[in-house]
């Protein structure tokens, strides 16, 4: 079950735990959607390598996020990819390679390709700060996911570009990384790890702290989707909300240092000067306040939307 309750902000869970060290390559037969998919993916691979040139670019293999895991894997499967893709970017720009400092495997394996500098995960939740700690300055600074790297290695070849997405949720057979080179639906990827639609009680596409819910099966996924929650009825707490307990866990939980259900009942009262002074323009979207919330209040999303009428 996706659990809410944990007293620190070291985010584990047993759900996302990997059970196949290889890709799953999936909907890879030719079909009309390809052109279009592998279009897409080279424009946009070209536009930022255009946008690399004399900057500083941190390179993060690594996510606070417990369902975006797949680094490892994806490392290993596209060594090739991730070769030439070092050597395009160290042509146009100051590179550091960023991984957390509990992946001993993937620090090895990178350390093939560049130098490692380690993290803790939760540094990923402020870009401002993991630039100012690897450049000591956020001035041109660029950061981009490992994912970026293969898929230029793999353009700069005239190879089709890959989508990389870890898949959990016991509606479907999860826990894999899929690699994908064709465009597909919510409901085609379902199909391909011998999913029930029937079983589905909830989709969500990104982080499991502040990832989108998907209503539409039919839509289709896009090139930056990292992960897909496909959950059961048995995967999912309660969506009954209580009242505040007063337990602080939202408070512990902030890496921003903000009082979150302070700012939710701020919100709730229309305050707005007052939510500005607490410093809800300050929240960063983590999500972690309504993830550790005993009671299933949606702090996080409450403040998004406040942070709109300011």
């Amino acid at each position: 079950m996706l659990c809410n309750l944990f007293n620190n902000v070291n985010v584990s869970n047993k759900m996302f735990i990997l059970k196949d060290a290889k890709l799953c390559e999936v909907l890879n037969e030719e079909n009309t959607d390809l052109e279009s998919f592998t279009k897409d993916l080279q424009e946009k691979t070209k536009e930022t390598l255009k946008n690399f040139k004399g900057k500083k670019v941190i390179v993060k293999a690594f996510s606070f996020q417990p369902n975006l895991n797949g680094y490892k894997v994806i490392a290993n499967e596209r060594k090739d990819d991730l070769k030439i893709g070092f050597e395009k970017l160290k042509e146009l720009c100051d590179l550091k390679v960023v991984v957390s400092k509990e992946d001993k495997e993937l620090i090895t394996s990178l350390k093939e390709f560049s130098d490692v500098t380690t993290v803790k995960r939760i540094e990923e939740l402020n870009s401002d700060k993991l630039a100012s700690k690897i450049f000591s300055s956020t001035d041109n600074v660029l950061i981009i996911d490992i994912v970026d790297v293969i898929r230029i290695g793999q353009v700069s070849k005239g190879k089709i570009a890959e989508s990389f997405i870890t898949v959990y949720g016991s509606a479907v057979e999860g826990n894999k990384v899929l690699a994908l080179k064709k465009e597909a639906t919510y409901r085609e990827i379902i199909e391909a790890v011998n999913g029930s639609v029937d079983k589905i009680a909830k989709v969500v596409d990104g982080g499991s702290l502040n990832g989108k819910q998907v209503y539409n099966l039919d839509n289709k996924i896009t090139s930056e989707s990292r992960s897909i929650l496909f959950l059961s009825n048995e995967d999912l707490p309660s969506n009954e909300a209580y009242s505040c307990i007063n337990c602080s866990k939202c408070l512990r939980a902030c890496p921003e240092g903000l009082n979150p259900i302070k700012l939710y009942d701020l919100y709730k009262r229309n305050e707005k000067e007052e939510f500005i002074k607490f410093g809800g323009d300050k929240c960063i979207d983590c999500g972690l306040c309504s993830y550790v919330c005993p009671s299933n209040i949606e702090i996080a999303q409450a403040i998004k939307t406040a942070k709109t009428f300011k």
